[in-house]
């Protein structure tokens, strides 16, 4: 793709990014609407992406200049705050979140199968007869199979013709995980849903990859930023079931009260997961397209270690001395 393209098909992106910065200037980030503010942390992860393209592809043009100056304000906005803020917003990340995390520890186990379970006999049944993806794809997904059986991967296609990708490989975390929190009052029905495709697609879609000899090389593009993409969607998946849950059985409290409980640690989670996804972004927009395995298994470990130490120790009070 020539530069020009490049910043045609992208402009418009550059420029909502632009506008809701300088709406966020000063104190008018509190005026914003909760979507506009959705829609800043999503803008910011796909405009780090389009940086590292201009970086690797157009270091000399002056897009690329433009698009640090663009990230180095973005960042800016979503990261600024009076130091009290930034105080809570750290005791939050390491106290509330991730106690939050345990206490629905059954429920994101539930996600987690609901989601694994079908990959992976989805990927199977794929990898060892690939004509059952023309039967069991989405009329989305079928387009890829030419492309792969051409030993081609949509990741290596021109940004302007992934039309599939980011919905397999997640670049639109944000959006999916909130609606997955979100599918919890519905009684837990659309939460389900989103598992269970996802997990059909990646599942479906790993198989049939590794059938023809690409499996690995999507791995290693996928494995940098998927430890936390996955991970947040099982969170995701957990909060929404959770809500269900409270819906259908609300025990000795009343299903209204009960309700309210579970969006109130809903919403945690959902608060928390939004700077998971943003690292996560960091990732794939400058490790994963390097296709190198030292970078993304160090990406992977790196970032694993620190996410699951915050989840299982964060938040944990020290165990008293006995008394003498």
């Amino acid at each position: 793709m020539n530069v020009d393209l490049f910043i045609k098909e992208n402009r418009s992106r550059w420029e909502r990014l632009a506008y809701l910065v300088d709406r966020s200037a000063g104190n008018g980030i509190r005026l914003m609407k909760p979507d506009e503010l959705v829609e800043l942390g999503e803008l910011y992860r796909n405009v780090t992406s389009d940086l590292a393209l201009a970086q690797r592809d157009y270091s000399g043009h002056t897009v690329a200049a433009y698009l640090n100056q663009l990230i180095a304000r973005a960042h800016a906005a979503v990261y600024r705050g009076r130091p009290a803020q930034a105080l809570n917003l750290v005791e939050f990340m390491l106290s509330q979140f991730p106690r939050t995390c345990r206490k629905l520890f059954p429920f994101i186990v539930a996600a987690f199968l609901i989601l694994v379970v079908p990959a992976v006999v989805h990927g199977i049944l794929v990898y060892l007869q690939p004509d059952v993806a023309e039967w069991t794809f989405s009329d989305s997904e079928k387009e890829l199979i030419p492309l792969v059986r051409n030993g081609e991967l949509w990741i290596d296609l021109p940004e302007g013709k992934r039309s599939y990708a980011s919905s397999f490989i997640m670049t639109n975390n944000i959006r999916v995980s909130l609606t997955a929190f979100a599918g919890g009052a519905s009684a837990g029905l659309v939460t389900l849903y989103i598992l269970l495709t996802n997990g059909l697609s990646v599942g479906g879609l790993m198989g049939l990859c590794f059938h023809y000899g690409l499996g690995w090389r999507l791995v290693n593009f996928v494995i940098g930023h998927g430890v936390i993409e996955f991970t947040v969607i099982f969170l995701a998946g957990g909060a929404g079931l959770s809500m269900g849950w409270a819906i259908l059985h609300p025990g000795v409290k009343s299903r209204k009260d009960a309700l309210i409980l579970a969006t109130r640690e809903a919403v945690i989670l959902a608060g928390g997961s939004i700077p998971l996804l943003v690292i996560a972004g960091t990732i794939e927009g400058f490790v994963s397209p390097q296709f190198n395995p030292l970078y993304s298994g160090v990406a992977a470990i790196l970032s694993g270690v620190i996410t699951y130490a915050l989840l299982v120790l964060g938040g944990r009070q020290p165990k008293e001395s006995p008394a003498p």
